[in-house]
């Protein structure tokens, strides 16, 4: 039967291709020239649009040329955050199994001893601030790097001491950490694994408590003695005016100098830093990584929440460190040359040195800086060609001075303009179009 049917399909086959062989010699060439002309359509139509996609290209390129010559870019495919906050026990570095044992040792040693000490903390690296989702609600934390044997411990805000607010700042600093515990994320499993926690406010209070004690030994000798430390970071806050509640309101300046000693970062204020000038102010005189000398006047024993900033902050719900804390007061004024005695050095020796132009008035005439805190009348020869303006005391115009009398106890006087080595101050361009 199967044979019947192939039998029958060769033969229509056979019949189709003897059909189309019997086709007429007409049909097959008109056939044959049909076919060409489409051929040749079809190639005159590719050949047109290939052209047209040139010329296409080539005003675009044209005019990404005149676009003000910038340059056409490929376009780029940024991938966005997806604003999710991590579970802690979850997201959080794991304390490797071969880092374990000197950590644990280490906190072993801390719960033997009565009374911690400085041997009982660790120095570590802040890495980074995270923010994770915990059973209490969302924590900000600071990720740290025991240097000892690099193992990842993390420090929530409540935690982080002082700087509490500022976790951030923190990020690259080296600082004295104190182990607090073990967190075990997978208490059901047989291969244990831990979240190393710290705390920089046990660290503070570790090694304050230490110089409190020796302060409270003997005050005198403590504040004469001369320390070392480190700058870590330099906030700059002139004073300025505000207007609160339709009033002017002057803001004092709360510039401060932060050093590391010790492991443990202290402020020091401004005007305790150096002898201010309105020539050479704090970023000019302080870099990060400065070793720097300084004495200890004054240790207060407090509480984290004195502060009418932590106060506030603790009321809008911000994690802010309870327990003691130890307020430094700080100063390197007595390490620096003071600057009545440089006034002093130069008026007996009647020295030519460089001033700086502070201000010019039409009716108190020209102020010049001769050191900090000292503003006093400059005085030009009669025959002077040059007049400064304005434009000099806001570019502190350089001049070459003699002190002619100084009040040392109202830190004024007057000096003798001798020249402008670098001319006075001119109007931009820009003024002028």
């Amino acid at each position: 039967m199967a044979e019947k049917r192939l039998m029958d399909m060769l033969k229509e086959t056979k019949t189709e291709k003897a059909d189309t062989l019997s086709n007429s010699k007409e049909e097959r060439e008109a056939s044959t020239k049909e076919l060409n002309l489409e051929v040749s359509k079809n190639e005159d139509k590719e050949e047109k649009t290939l052209v047209e996609d040139q010329s296409a290209d080539k005003v675009e390129e044209d005019t990404s040329e005149k676009n003000d010559g910038i340059p056409k870019y490929a376009e780029r495919h940024f991938e966005r955050s997806n604003n999710t906050i991590p579970d802690f026990l979850e997201s959080a570095e794991k304390i490797p199994v071969y880092m374990r044992e000197f950590v644990a040792q280490h906190r072993r040693r801390m719960s033997s001893h009565s009374k911690l000490s400085e041997d009982d903390l660790l120095y570590a690296y802040g890495e980074s601030v995270d923010t994770f989702k915990t059973a209490n609600g969302n924590l900000t934390m600071l990720k740290m790097r025991i240097e000892a044997n690099n193992a990842p411990i993390y420090v929530p805000m409540n935690h982080a001491g002082a700087n509490y607010r500022y976790l951030e700042d923190l990020v690259g600093q080296r600082l004295k950490v104190a182990i607090d515990q073990f967190v075990q994320t997978n208490e059901a499993e047989v291969d244990a694994e831990y979240i190393l926690l710290g705390s920089l406010q046990q660290a503070e209070f570790v090694i304050g408590g230490t110089q409190y004690s020796e302060y409270l030994k003997d005050p005198q000798a403590y504040r004469k003695e001369v320390r070392e430390g480190v700058i870590t970071q330099i906030i700059e806050r002139p004073e300025r005016m505000i207007v609160e509640d339709g009033e002017r309101k002057l803001i004092p300046n709360r510039s401060m100098v932060f050093i590391d000693y010790r492991g443990m970062t202290i402020g020091m204020r401004e005007q305790d830093f150096y002898y201010r000038s309105l020539i050479t102010p704090l970023h000019k005189r302080a870099f990060i990584g400065q070793k720097v000398k300084f004495m200890v006047t004054r240790i207060r024993k407090g509480d984290y929440r004195d502060s009418p900033t932590a106060q506030e902050d603790a009321k809008n719900g911000m994690n802010v460190p309870r327990g003691i804390r130890y307020f430094f007061d700080t100063t390197r004024l007595p390490l620096v040359p003071n600057p009545s005695d440089i006034v002093r050095k130069k008026l007996n020796h009647h020295t030519i040195f460089i001033a700086h132009i502070v201000r010019v008035d039409s009716v108190k005439g020209i102020l010049v800086e001769v050191a900090p805190k000292y503003w006093i009348k400059g005085v030009l020869p009669a025959n002077s060609p040059v007049q400064p303006t304005a434009l000099d005391a806001t570019a502190h115009t350089p001049v070459a001075v003699r002190l002619t009398g100084i009040d040392f106890k109202t830190k004024s006087g007057t000096c003798q303009i001798m020249r402008f080595p670098k001319g006075i101050a001119r109007p931009g361009i820009a003024s002028f179009i």
